[in-house]
């Protein structure tokens, strides 16, 4: 009677998860007949190689071989990096992660933080659409904190997700405008202007001043050139020195470290 043995890459030692079974017969001829089945249970990537069926009996050995590739979803990428900045996007690079013996397809990016602050991480997530291993995540907030994390496709599936990135901070944006401006007369010569904060979320950085623009009008349509005064108190300034009986029209803008942004409403009085 021939005896049978498997081998894995020529390892006659098979892990011990690995299963065969033997199976006498005969054939159409009523010759006597041995088969053996490799069963494998709980398959994973290690299980990956050849295989080769050793029949041998007393006059010779026969072997017949064949190759098991095991796919699965890649592994997670690693060393997620930031590689630049601007004001509304952050530019990413990480290491490919093992394929799962299947061509990776492409990337999916997800992120946390910003303005408005995304409490866990974003959805849908970014389809890079494609194998690179870079990416530049754009549409984000000026003058926020963003996390990102990356994970790959195949065709199997995707994988789990990168740890997170370091922390990157977007750079600075001119400021909105200031809202809520209001005037009142106090005295023949002297007007207070009043505005409140630009909001948060229009800030865009830093806000280091604001300043106010002061135009005379001879009547309610001839403007004359403006003059810009720097308010030296938050949300307030008095514009003196004026002449009596003259329409003024006063706006207000704020200044980051980028420069400045945009008029608040006209105010007339």
């Amino acid at each position: 009677r021939p005896s049978i043995q498997w081998q894995k890459d020529n390892n006659a030692s098979l892990p011990t998860t690995y299963r065969f079974e033997e199976e006498e017969g005969a054939n159409q001829n009523g010759l006597p007949t041995l088969s053996s089945n490799l069963t494998l249970t709980q398959t994973q990537t290690s299980d990956t190689g050849d295989f080769t069926c050793v029949v041998t009996n007393d006059v010779d050995t026969k072997t017949k071989s064949a190759q098991l590739t095991v796919l699965e979803v890649p592994f997670m990428p690693t060393d997620v990096a930031i590689t630049s900045r601007t004001k509304d996007s952050v530019s990413l690079s990480w290491k490919e992660p093992f394929d799962g013996n299947d061509h990776i397809s492409g990337y999916f990016i997800q992120y946390s933080g910003g303005i408005p602050k995304v409490v866990g991480w974003s959805s849908p997530p970014i389809d890079t659409r494609g194998s690179g291993l870079s990416y530049t995540v754009g549409g984000l907030h000026p003058y926020a904190n963003y996390t990102f994390r990356v994970s790959a496709k195949n065709e199997i599936g995707t994988g789990g997700y990168s740890d997170s990135s370091p922390l990157a901070e977007t750079e600075e944006d001119v400021p909105g405008p200031p809202p809520d401006i209001s005037t009142v007369a106090e005295s023949s010569r002297s007007i207070r202007i009043r505005w409140s904060e630009v909001p948060f979320e229009q800030q865009n950085g830093i806000i280091t001043r604001y300043e106010v623009e002061i135009r005379g009008r001879t009547d309610l349509s001839n403007l004359q050139p403006p003059v810009y005064k720097t308010a030296t108190e938050s949300g307030t300034y008095l514009a003196t020195v004026l002449k009596p009986f003259t329409y003024y029209q006063f706006q207000v803008r704020a200044y980051t470290s980028i420069g400045p942004g945009m008029f608040s409403s006209a105010q007339s009085t």
